[in-house]
C-alpha cells in the first residue's frame, strides 16, 4: 500500500505545528504583556483574599473567628495589595482612594457639584479599626467595610483584566511606585492600625522588582553594566527592608539616600535607554512632577507651571522681574504705602515675624498669621482655608481685601499706565502681547505668578545632603528626619518633599487638617481659636461640618525664619509647635473637637527627641539666591508724589 506522505504531514502540522504556535500566540510576549499578565494573575489572587477577608469580618462578628485571625487575614489581603498597587494606583486613582485603599477620613464625592459626604472605607480604615481597640466595638462596621471592599474592587478587577498597558505607563507608575513607598508607605500613613509599613514596602518593593526584569533583558549587551546595577539596587532595597523591619527604628534617611533615589534615577536611565516614548512626547498637558528628573529632592522635581496659568515657554526674565517690582511696589495699594511684601519680608522667610499682620491704614489687625511665600506655588488651594484655586486668583483677592490693599484693578491700572517705566517693561514682559491695554489683570498676575515661581526653596543642608552635593549631616538632623518621618508621624501631614500637605505621588492636591490650635500655646483653659477655618472659605460644596476649624497644611520648610505659627500666629516657637502635636492637638489636651484628624494620642517623644526634630526643621531653612540687588522702583512722571514712596520689606 502506498503511503500518502501529503496526508501524514497535514496530520502532523494538525496535531503538533498549529497547537504549538497557537500557544505561542497567546502568550504574552512583549514585556507590557508579561507585566500585565503576572498583574492579573496577582490582582485575581488579591480578589481571593478580600473575600476571605469578607468571610472572617462575619465569622468574627458571629464570635466563629478570633480578632487575631481577623488581623492575620487583613495584613495577607494588604500584602497582596501591594504587589499590584501600582498599576491599580497609575489606572485607577479616583476608585483607590474613594472606596480601595484610601485615608480614614470624611471625605465629599469629587463629582458632586454640592456636598455629598463619605464615610471612610477600605483597607486603610479596616487597617485602622481592626489594629486598634476600636475592632471590640466595632464588629458590624467591619462586616459592612469589607463587603463594600469585596464589592468595589470586583468593578476595579473587571476593567483591569481587559485594561490594556504601555511600555511608557509601566516605568511611570513603577517611579510613582518609588515616591509612594517613601512618602506614604514608610511613614506608615498607609497602615495607621498596624504600623505594618516596612512589610508593605517589601511587598511592593519585590512587585517592582519583577515588572522591570523583562524590560533589564532588552538592553543590549553594551550595556550590561547597567542591567546589573539597577538589579543589584532592587536587591539590596529589598535585603534591606527584609532585614531592618522595626518600624521606629528604621532608617528612612539611609534608605532614601542609598535605594530610593537611587532606584528612582535607575528607572528613568532604563526607560531611556529603551529608546521608548515618555509622558512629555505624548501629551501637552502640564505634569505636576518632571519625569526627567533624577531625585525626588532635585530642585526641578516639581514643576511649578503645573499650579499656575503660566507657560514655561511664556515665562520669562523680564517678566519675573516686573514681578518683583510689583511685589514689592506699594502702589499696588490705595494708599501707596502697602505692598505684598509688607507681610512677606524676605528677612522674616517671606513672612512678617508678627502673630497676624497689621491691616489696611494700621486699623487692628487681619484675620489670620502671613504664612511664608517660599515655595507657596506648589499647591493646588490658597490661603489658610484653600478659598482660592489659582495662584493667579489669590492676587485679586488682596487687592479688593479692605483690610489688606483696599483698592481695585481700575485704581491700580490707572496708576501703572501713568509710568512710561512701567509700561516699557510690561511691554517688554509680554512680546508677543495682541490687544488695547497690555497692563490688564492678566497680564498684573502673571507677573506676580512668575516672582513668586522664582521663589522656589530647595537648596538647605538636607536637601543638599540628600543629593549627594554635600558629604557630611549633623547626626542630630538625620535623628530629627528619621523622628519626623517614622514615631513622631509628622510626614503623613507634611509630605516629602515640600514636607507641605501636597499629596504625594500625584502631588495634585492639598490637604487641610483639623488640629484644634490654642488661644495660648499649653495652655487649654484658654479654649480652642474660633476661627472657623475652611467651612467659612464661601466654597458652598466645602460648607460642611468635619471642614469647620480645618486649615491648609502648610510648609516647614524655613520654618526656622517664619515664626510665630499657626493660622492664629499664638505659638511663638517650634519647642511650643512640637510639643502640641506630642499632646496630640486639642483633643489629646481633653478639649472637645470631634472631627480633629490629628490622632488624640500623645507621641511620648522625650525631650532629646523633640530637639532633633527641630533639629530636622532647622536644617530646611535655604534663602540662597532670594536675595537680589537693591530694588529701584520704577518712576512716575505724571504723579511725581509717588516717587517718594518706598518698597516694603528689605533684600
Amino acid at each position: 500500500m502506498k503511503i500518502d506522505n501529503r496526508k501524514y504531514l497535514v496530520l502532523f502540522i494538525t496535531a503538533f505545528i498549529i497547537p504549538l504556535v497557537l500557544h505561542f500566540s497567546f502568550k504574552p510576549g512583549s514585556p507590557s504583556e508579561q507585566i500585565h499578565s503576572r498583574a492579573v494573575a496577582e490582582a485575581k489572587q488579591l480578589a481571593k483574599y478580600i473575600a476571605e477577608l469578607n468571610n472572617k469580618a462575619v465569622g468574627y462578628s458571629n464570635g466563629e473567628t478570633s480578632l487575631e485571625e481577623l488581623r492575620e487575614s487583613l495584613l495577607q489581603t494588604r500584602l497582596s495589595y501591594k504587589k499590584v498597587e501600582f498599576l491599580l494606583e497609575y489606572y485607577y486613582p479616583i476608585s483607590v482612594k474613594g472606596g480601595l485603599n484610601g485615608a480614614p477620613l470624611l471625605h465629599l464625592d469629587p463629582y458632586r457639584p454640592m456636598p455629598v459626604v463619605h464615610e471612610p472605607e477600605g483597607l486603610q480604615r479596616l487597617d485602622e479599626i481592626i489594629f486598634t481597640d476600636e475592632a471590640l466595638e466595632a464588629p458590624e462596621e467591619i462586616v459592612a467595610l469589607s463587603r463594600k471592599l469585596n464589592i468595589k474592587y470586583s468593578a476595579i478587577l473587571k476593567d483591569f483584566t481587559n485594561h490594556p498597558v504601555l511600555d511608557r505607563e509601566i516605568f511611570e507608575a513603577a517611579r510613582l511606585q518609588v515616591i509612594r513607598i517613601f512618602a506614604l508607605g514608610l511613614t506608615g500613613f498607609d497602615t495607621p492600625g498596624s504600623a505594618n509599613a516596612i512589610e508593605e514596602a517589601l511587598s511592593s518593593m519585590q512587585a517592582l522588582q519583577q515588572a522591570i526584569q523583562p524590560y533589564l533583558k532588552l538592553l543590549p549587551g553594551n550595556l550590561s553594566g547597567q542591567k546589573q546595577q539597577t538589579l543589584g539596587y532592587f536587591d539590596n532595597a529589598i535585603a534591606y527592608l527584609e532585614k531592618h523591619d522595626d518600624f521606629e527604628g528604621f532608617d528612612r534617611l539611609e534608605y532614601l539616600k542609598k535605594y530610593i533615589n537611587p532606584l528612582f534615577e535607575a528607572l528613568l536611565k532604563l526607560h531611556l535607554s529603551l529608546k521608548l516614548e515618555t509622558i512629555d512626547e505624548v501629551t501637552t498637558l502640564k505634569q505636576s512632577w518632571k519625569y526627567t528628573s533624577d531625585n525626588i529632592f532635585s530642585t526641578d522635581f516639581l514643576n511649578p507651571y503645573y499650579y499656575s496659568k503660566l507657560t514655561e515657554d511664556t515665562d520669562n526674565e523680564e517678566l519675573r522681574e516686573l514681578g518683583r517690582m510689583l511685589f514689592f511696589d506699594p502702589v499696588l495699594s490705595r494708599n501707596n504705602e502697602r505692598s505684598c511684601a509688607s507681610c512677606h519680608k524676605p528677612e522674616y522667610g517671606f513672612t512678617d515675624g508678627l502673630d497676624k499682620p497689621i491691616a489696611f491704614d494700621g486699623t487692628g489687625k487681619l484675620q489670620r498669621h502671613a504664612p511664608t511665600v517660599l515655595n507657596a506655588i506648589y499647591s493646588d488651594r490658597f490661603f489658610w482655608d484653600l478659598r482660592s484655586f489659582q495662584i493667579e486668583d489669590q492676587v485679586e483677592h488682596v487687592i479688593v481685601s479692605h483690610e489688606e490693599f483696599n483698592t481695585n484693578y481700575g485704581k491700580i491700572f490707572s496708576k501703572l499706565n501713568s509710568s512710561e517705566e512701567y509700561q516699557k517693561r510690561f511691554t517688554e514682559a509680554f512680546p508677543g502681547f495682541k490687544g488695547k491695554e497690555i497692563i490688564n489683570k492678566n497680564t498684573l498676575s502673571a507677573a506676580i505668578a512668575s516672582y513668586l515661581i522664582s521663589l522656589g526653596s530647595f537648596n538647605s543642608d538636607f536637601d543638599r545632603y540628600v543629593r549627594g552635593e554635600i558629604e557630611d549631616l549633623d547626626p542630630q538632623v538625620k535623628r530629627g528626619f528619621n523622628l519626623f518621618m517614622g514615631k513622631a508621624a509628622c510626614g503623613t501631614c507634611h509630605f516629602a518633599p515640600t514636607f507641605s500637605g501636597l499629596v504625594p505621588p500625584y502631588f495634585h492636591e492639598n490637604e487641610s487638617e483639623v488640629l484644634g490650635i490654642l488661644n495660648k500655646p499649653n495652655q487649654p483653659e484658654s479654649g480652642i481659636d474660633n476661627d472657623p477655618g475652611r467651612i467659612a472659605n464661601k466654597i458652598p460644596k466645602e460648607e460642611i461640618y468635619f471642614y469647620e476649624k480645618s486649615f491648609k497644611t502648610v510648609t516647614v520648610r524655613n520654618a526656622e525664619l517664619t515664626a510665630p505659627y499657626f493660622h492664629n500666629g499664638a505659638y511663638e516657637t517650634l519647642e511650643e509647635v512640637v510639643d502640641f502635636y506630642d499632646h496630640g492637638g486639642a483633643a489629646g489636651l481633653g478639649l472637645d473637637l470631634p472631627y480633629q484628624t490629628l490622632p488624640p494620642d500623645s507621641l511620648h517623644l522625650s525631650a532629646d527627641e523633640k530637639e532633633a526634630i527641630i533639629a530636622f526643621m532647622r536644617s530646611l531653612t535655604d534663602t540662597a539666591g532670594l536675595t537680589r540687588l537693591p530694588l529701584v522702583l520704577p518712576s512716575f512722571e505724571n504723579t511725581p508724589e509717588l516717587n517718594a514712596r518706598k518698597p516694603g520689606g528689605t533684600y
